[in-house]
């Protein structure tokens, strides 16, 4: 008797299928998280090159910028200022000169900067005019006041007539002024400047101009050079860095400065302790308590949206929300070490990066003044606020103790000299805090420029928050990708559950917001690269350490990275078109823009007329 192969039943099939694809994703899966562990080991291995060298002064190349200034006046000194750490940060040469104590001496300046408001103080108009006619470039950062000086001058600025001064509110981009923003229009009260009622010149190009019309910048050419005016005054902030940065790049042809080209995303209080509570209006949209709100909603939408617009986390955790200062530290009832450890581990999958926000969220400072204006708790001690972050640094070891963290954000911005020195104390593997990069006006804040402190730590601000689509916002992000390359932006994920923090708007609007933004942050800036801040903090600390060389012989432009670790990017602005590479790439970004990518130490750009 033959016996009969044994059928199964087709549903046994599918099971074993399933079984098997649900293998597949656990060890594709798997691989992936534990890949993420040793990106990490190998990123501490780099910071540990780095952190003990000192930070190098930043070298200078080029033709040598003059910025002229008047010592006595404040408004003066922080133009200058403004102008004086843009040039640096682009590696140009400059010198700043305070007619009060000098006297103008215009040889060997490739281009000047005048932040001058009284231009008696020049002497002799005709220096500047001579300038001018024999092909010098001169950028206007503020219009001077009507004196007789002016008066000998001001055709060569490209005006007509000059009449009174008002405040005009609002500005209208013409062109890409800066990076990715041509035709943007913001009427906030923001931004508003005192400007000169004007008539121009026909052939005066105009860049931007104030909500009425009346023009806010715009370039002149006179004799063999070039005038740029800008008829405002905003340019002593921070946040319009980027105005000076777009009006040199464009005033002076064929001009290339690096940029960090870097994008981030903070979550700040993630993974933290959020417990089970009831927030009426969460609980009547979704029947959820707080923590499956984030769970099932919040936490799904937000990895959708890296996905979707290409972002990597940086997720800066808290391990209580009590508002203890006084040690000891240990286990405190709030701690939720199972959230950390599912989040945490979403978080390393999706490419993304843990970082610490503290022991709490009470801010390390022993400034009562500072503490006191959120509302915190005030540290006794250095060595008591150490303690703090020791524990919290435990707390996460003992869930990831194959991991490590980097990245510092101090809560609510603020840290002083003791903080910074408790974090040092306690945490070896710090290489990086990322506060603020904009000034607030109570001075509170913990305020950064990109750069290594003396103590070898990185100095990587955050420039922009939240989840609406505001025009503060928009307008400084815009001004600091063109200064910098560089988009940095942080929200926090309990911000839905406060009435102010939202604005009175649900999730789903505040979210519809946060898409908006990042998808038009995607359209205009394609090619910035994704990064988590220590990857973002280890390519800055390269370009910061590396000398750069830049000369241009007629259509030839020739540059040199020493050292060159991986790639170098750079901005070039040119009317002209850029062939016959070598060892380097380019690729347009808008009008008359380029990004240049070094590949080779040395690289070369051969430049002809469109």
């Amino acid at each position: 008797m033959n016996e009969q192969p044994m059928k199964l039943n087709p549903r046994i099939y599918i099971i074993l299928a399933g079984i098997v694809l649900i293998g597949a994703v656990l060890i594709l899966t798997h691989t992936r998280y534990f890949q993420q562990f040793s990106h990490n080991r190998n990123l501490q291995t780099k910071i540990a090159e780095w952190k003990n060298e000192p930070p190098a002064a930043p070298n200078v190349t080029g033709a040598k910028f003059c910025v002229i200034y008047d010592g006595e006046d404040d408004y003066n000194v922080r133009i200058q200022e403004q102008a004086q750490r843009v040039l640096t940060d682009m590696r140009k040469a400059a010198v700043s000169v305070d007619l009060r104590k000098e006297t103008l001496n215009l040889s060997g300046c490739g281009a000047v900067i005048s932040a001058l408001t009284d231009l008696t103080l020049v002497k002799d108009p005709d220096t500047l005019a001579g300038y001018l006619d024999q092909g010098g470039h001169l950028f206007l950062a503020t219009m001077p006041e009507q004196s007789d000086a002016f008066l000998r001058l001001y055709r060569k600025f490209g005006i007509i007539d000059a009449g009174d001064y008002s405040d005009e509110q609002g500005i209208h981009l013409k062109d890409e002024v800066l990076l990715g923003e041509k035709g943007l229009e913001i009427d906030d009260e923001f931004m508003t400047n005192t400007v000169m009622q004007v008539e121009l010149d026909p052939s005066a190009q105009v860049h931007a101009t104030a909500t009425s019309g009346m023009p806010l910048l715009w370039s002149y050419d006179t004799g063999k050079g070039s005038v740029m005016v800008f008829n405002g005054t905003m340019l002593q902030e921070k946040i319009n860095r980027g105005i000076i940065t777009g009006a040199v790049s464009m005033m002076m042809p064929d001009f290339i400065y690096p940029i960090y080209n870097s994008k981030l995303m903070y979550i700040d209080d993630w993974p933290a302790p959020y417990g089970s509570s009831i927030d009426p209006d969460i609980y009547k949209i979704y029947q959820l308590n707080r923590q499956e709100f984030f769970k099932q909603i919040w936490w799904p939408d937000m990895l959708k949206a890296a996905k979707r617009y290409g972002l990597k986390f940086t997720a800066v955790l808290i391990e209580s929300y009590h508002n203890q200062v006084v040690p000891p530290f240990a286990s405190p009832s709030d701690a939720d070490p199972e959230s950390l450890i599912s989040y945490g581990r979403e978080i390393i999958k999706s490419g993304g990066e843990i970082g610490l926000h503290g022991y709490n969220h009470q801010s390390l400072t022993t400034d009562p003044d500072k503490s006191s204006y959120y509302d915190y708790e005030t540290w006794n001690s250095t060595s008591d606020m150490a303690l703090s972050v020791q524990e919290a640094l435990s707390y996460f070891k003992r869930s990831f103790p194959n991991y490590s963290l980097f990245t510092y954000v101090p809560p609510s911005n603020v840290l002083d000299p003791g903080g910074r020195e408790a974090l040092k104390q306690s945490w070896n593997n710090l290489a990086v805090i990322s506060s603020v990069f904009a000034e607030d006006a109570a001075g509170i804040s913990y305020v950064q420029e990109f750069e290594q402190a003396k103590d070898g730590i990185l100095e990587m601000p955050r420039v922009t928050s939240g989840y609406d689509d505001e025009a503060f916002e928009r307008w400084t992000a815009a001004s600091v990708l063109t200064s910098y390359g560089f988009f940095s932006h942080f929200v926090h994920p309990d911000d839905v559950l406060d009435s102010e923090r939202s604005m009175g708007m649900t999730w789903e609007e505040l979210y519809k917001n946060y898409s908006t933004v990042m998808s038009r942050l995607q359209k205009n800036y394609p090619w910035l690269q994704a990064k988590t801040a220590t990857e973002a903090a280890i390519d800055m600390k390269n370009l910061l350490s590396s000398d750069i060389e830049l000369s241009q012989s007629g259509d030839v432009i020739k540059g040199k990275v020493t050292p060159l670790q991986g790639e170098a990017s750079f901005i070039l602005r040119t009317r002209k078109t850029a062939a016959n590479l070598s060892g380097c790439t380019v690729k347009k970004i808008g009008d008359g823009i380029l990004l240049v990518t070094v590949t080779k130490s040395e690289f070369t750009i051969h430049l002809s007329e469109a």
